[in-house]
């Protein structure tokens, strides 16, 4: 077992999360914020701009003409578009080269995050669901919690592999446990410490057991990126150590009205994307079919 304090120490020793962004998650809930504010906050910040414009002009928004400003973006994408961008290049920053505890690369948790963000935006689009805003942003951030608990995994995986093959039980109740805390419960403490939208805590939280949320009436946004988490392993997006030991519960299916061909429908016109923003990080994309 590890104490909480020495985690929560561990969230302090991560690599500076862009300051730029955490103004922006404050001015995003601000609905008297103008654009130009907006636009002001992000514009000293050179390096998430040149990221910013880089992401926003790739193939996965198809946009008819190239974006070559910050407030061109923000016209075009709007607020909450823009402020996911920033979101993705400083997560970007901050995932180290290599997740030993969980036996993965940048590229590969990058890979993975970038399709789940993806994939849960995608069903809401498929399904026209009236889902909050952000949903792209909780999506990439819901495996964040592994940037801390990775290093202590790594010194377990005897008693990890033991509980989760030996006694056939999931990733997430190994981590609970071995280290007695799970990467969930410490992603909502990163995003917090963040100072990310609460939205994006809970789905970080809680998106491995979505029916634990709102008393077991579920979340809209937890059960999308849990359903998007699963369907990504699922198509090979970010392989790791708990592969064969994910469950997708079928409430959360049923609280969408989601059915197995809306998946199959959906992952089939999304690989191309996933691939196409995959590639902003330091590797190539990870997973996908052949």
């Amino acid at each position: 077992m590890i104490a909480k304090s020495e985690l929560l120490a561990s969230i302090k020793k991560l690599p500076t999360f862009s300051t730029t962004v955490i103004r922006l998650s404050s001015v995003l809930n601000d609905p008297d914020a103008s654009v130009g504010e907006f636009e002001a906050i992000i514009l000293p910040d050179v390096a998430l701009t040149a990221n910013l414009l880089r992401i926003a002009n790739s193939a996965f928004f198809a946009l008819p003409r190239r974006i070559g400003s910050v407030r061109e973006a923000i016209t075009l994408l709007g607020i909450n578009r823009v402020y996911e961008l920033g979101a993705m290049a400083a997560v970007e920053a901050v995932v180290p080269a290599r997740l030993p505890g969980y036996g993965i690369d940048a590229a590969a948790y990058w890979c993975h995050s970038v399709a789940v963000g993806v994939l849960s935006e995608r069903l809401t689009r498929d399904k026209k669901l009236a889902t909050p805003a952000l949903t792209f942003t909780a999506g990439l951030m819901h495996d964040i919690g592994k940037l801390v608990i990775s290093e202590y995994l790594a010194k377990v995986q005897a008693a990890l592999q033991d509980e989760m093959i030996g006694r056939n039980k999931s990733l997430i109740e190994s981590e609970r446990e071995v280290l007695g805390v799970d990467h969930g419960e410490i992603g909502a403490d990163i995003a917090r410490a963040w100072n990310l939208p609460e939205e994006v805590a809970l789905v970080a939280g809680a998106h491995h057991d979505p029916d634990g949320v709102n008393g077991g009436k579920g979340d809209i946004m937890v059960d999308l990126v849990h359903i998007a988490d699963c369907l990504a392993h699922s198509l090979g997006f970010g392989t790791d150590i708990g592969e064969l030991h994910r469950t997708l519960r079928v409430a959360a299916m049923e609280r969408l009205e989601l059915k197995a061909a809306d998946l199959e429908r959906v992952a089939s016109r999304c690989i191309a994307e996933i691939e196409g923003l995959a590639q902003f990080n330091r590797a190539p994309a990870q997973g996908g079919p052949a």
